[in-house]
């Protein structure tokens, strides 16, 4: 790619024009999902190969806007000299953080899930993957398994998260073979496949509530397939491996799922046939491109305003 090789070169330019041992700010949905800790992991290490620090920025637990917001407003009180972000809630956030930040001049960038149009004013550059690729991605690897349809459950986090609407209306439009499908309607019979009832399910970022919900949906609603827009029901493996039923029950179950980079025990769910495939993203680099971005733009240099991460897909047997 071109793109990381032209983004060091400025980089050097800059730092070596400006003083360093700044601090920039990674505000992720929460500080303890995985994908969003490995995003700031490579944050801090990019900023300390430039003598900068990365401080993650946020609360554990569930993602909540309020809690989100509280903990930006705080980071901009020690002068953060960037910030990134990963938006739980774009009307929100724009008129609290991120109206404070750009009163204040500190350069925003989004990552993972961007601010809506109204609110685009408010951040400097997207960096993260193509919703609407990855949404395709997981329709194909469900179509695969399954080509003449079936019961559908969609498994969502946040329902002001614009980047996983994106994803299921690509989904939807991939499986229904018809790239006019409006946005929001459901599948209804279209090439077979039809959503039930209750489905999408939103778990507003909580694995243990997502896990709940897939576990339900195969077992109330009778659903084929579960496709999971992001990695939550995931986040504990094992816990994963408990709730499906024993072998002899599962029939032609699918599930399919986005998540970041995959661990030893995610891959040998793969492996084992319990999911049957990932679409992944490496959070890490987002991190570092999104530390990339914020020096330069505090250092008074251009920045292209999306820069995408590629999503690598991997079946299972």
């Amino acid at each position: 790619m071109r793109l990381p090789w032209r983004f060091l070169i400025g980089l050097l330019w800059a730092a070596g024009a400006q003083a360093q041992g700044q601090l920039y700010g990674l505000a992720g949905k929460s500080t303890d999902d995985p994908n969003y800790v490995a995003a700031w992991r490579g944050c801090a290490a990019e900023a300390q190969l430039w003598g900068d620090r990365c401080n993650a920025v946020g609360a554990p637990g569930p993602a909540r806007a309020r809690a989100q917001d509280a903990a930006i407003v705080g980071a901009l009180q020690h002068g953060l000299a960037g910030l990134a972000v990963a938006v739980t809630n774009s009307r929100y956030l724009g008129e609290s953080a991120l109206a404070l930040a750009a009163q204040r001049g500190v350069p925003v960038v989004t990552i993972d899930s961007d601010v809506e149009p109204a609110q685009r004013a408010l951040r400097r550059v997207y960096i993260g993957a193509d919703h609407e690729e990855i949404g395709r991605q997981l329709a194909t690897l469900v179509a695969a398994r399954r080509p003449d349809g079936g019961q559908l459950c969609l498994l969502a986090g946040d329902t002001h998260d614009p980047g996983i609407a994106t994803r299921i209306t690509a989904l939807r439009r991939t499986l229904a073979q018809d790239p006019k499908l409006p946005e929001g309607a459901r599948l209804g019979g279209e090439r077979g496949w039809r959503e039930v009832a209750r489905c999408p399910w939103f778990n507003g970022d909580d694995p243990q509530r997502a896990l709940r919900q897939l576990e339900f949906a195969f077992r109330e609603e009778q659903a084929d397939v579960v496709v999971s827009l992001g990695a939550w029901p995931f986040a504990e493996p094992q816990r994963y491996r408990a709730a499906l039923p024993p072998p002899g029950r599962r029939g032609s179950r699918v599930v399919v799922a986005a998540t970041g980079a995959l661990s030893a025990p995610q891959k040998a769910l793969l492996a084992d046939g319990l999911v049957h495939g990932f679409v992944s993203v490496d959070y890490e680099l987002m991190g570092r491109y999104a530390y990339r971005a914020m020096k330069r733009l505090a250092t008074g240099h251009p920045v292209e305003p999306t820069i995408r991460i590629g999503a690598v897909v991997r079946q299972g047997l």
